[in-house]
């Protein structure tokens, strides 16, 4: 894993390097007003983190996945137009290393060795991933406690940090490798500088025993536990929880068309809606606010980890803490499902 530095007399020069051939986004804005969109300026390096993960890059809010039209005496009355697969070669430079781990959390979601969505994995396999490290994690956050670090390099191509106005940077993938080497990026020795930065960062988010004491051999004894109605009072429903986690993926399939034809849509959803699990039939196996709340958290620190060895479904980002109108907070309901299986 070599590392390289850029100078801030070559920071110009290393970002319009990124662009040769490929689509630039990078963070635009500052402080809690900050986004990743197409670079055509400075790039922000000041930022706690962007306003929305970058999960919408592979797995946009709305997508269209095909198009379907009427054909007048033909023997097939249908013809179907497939709409993926147009993704172009892309950089994402100031992915947080939260947001990169909720990345590769999802891609084993979208691509497994049962499954494998091509509107997902033609994006994701035509992107580098460029992480910008954590110096000072702002209070919401706690990557650490969820098994992961501000200086994370899980789903990244290449880990940078602010240095002397400039940037240090760490490769982590052939690609990456690549990619660095056509820029103005020199060699230098870091390895020493990025671990002492990683440790001072982990250690300013404080404990982590409260999150790490969920016994995973009591299932269902959380799932009976007597808390989540007081968990679940305060809940209004809305979902914004799950729109904004780096993580959430579930979705609608909906067809929009008129005598003419149509396109098939992919919308976000979420497991907050009460028609989320509505049946046919009209049944709901989940009716209740208290049965909702309780699958979001069983699902983010149990059966996620079930699937994935181990790896928890929420990344620290802390997004939720700071949207929920109703100030739920997700190391709170930990702590109470840590002492619950206790």
């Amino acid at each position: 894993m070599p590392e390289y530095l850029v100078k801030e007399s070559s920071l110009a020069s290393f970002f319009q390097a990124l662009t040769q051939g490929r689509r630039l986004l990078a963070p635009q804005g500052q402080g809690d007003n900050c986004h990743l969109e197409v670079s055509t300026g400075p790039v922000s390096l000041d930022y706690a983190n962007t306003h929305l993960s970058p999960k919408a890059v592979f797995f946009p809010q709305t997508e269209k996945l095909l198009a379907f039209h009427k054909l007048a005496d033909k023997p097939k009355p249908h013809q179907y137009q497939d709409l993926g697969d147009k993704a172009e070669p892309t950089v994402i430079f100031g992915i947080r290393p939260c947001d990169a781990k909720g990345l590769s959390i999802s891609n084993k979601v979208f691509q497994n060795d049962r499954f494998t969505d091509p509107y997902w994995k033609g994006k994701y396999e035509k992107t580098l991933k460029i992480g910008l490290a954590c110096l000072s994690p702002s209070p919401q956050c706690f990557c650490a406690a969820m098994g992961g670090s501000p200086f994370g390099e899980v789903g990244l191509d290449v880990l940078a940090y602010p240095k002397d106005k400039g940037l240090g940077l760490r490769t982590l993938s052939p690609a990456g490798e690549e990619l660095i080497e056509s820029t103005s990026a020199e060699k230098a020795d870091l390895a020493s500088e990025i671990q002492d930065l990683a440790k001072k960062a982990i250690e300013a988010q404080g404990p982590l025993d409260a999150y790490q004491a969920i016994d995973a051999s009591k299932l269902m004894d959380l799932y009976q536990a007597k808390h989540w109605a007081n968990t679940a009072e305060p809940c209004l429903g809305c979902g914004v929880c799950t729109f904004f986690c780096p993580t959430c993926h579930c979705f609608d399939l909906q067809d929009e068309a008129n005598d003419l034809g149509g396109v098939r849509m992919r919308n976000w959803d979420t497991c907050m809606s009460q028609l989320f699990t509505a049946h046919g039939s009209g049944h709901n196996p989940r009716p209740s606010k208290v049965e909702r709340v309780r699958q979001r958290f069983m699902h983010k620190l149990k059966y996620i980890p079930i699937k994935q060895d181990g790896v928890r479904g929420c990344t620290g980002c802390g997004r939720c803490v700071v949207m929920c109108p109703a100030n739920i907070d997700i190391r709170s309901v930990a702590a109470t499902m840590a002492q619950a299986s206790a």
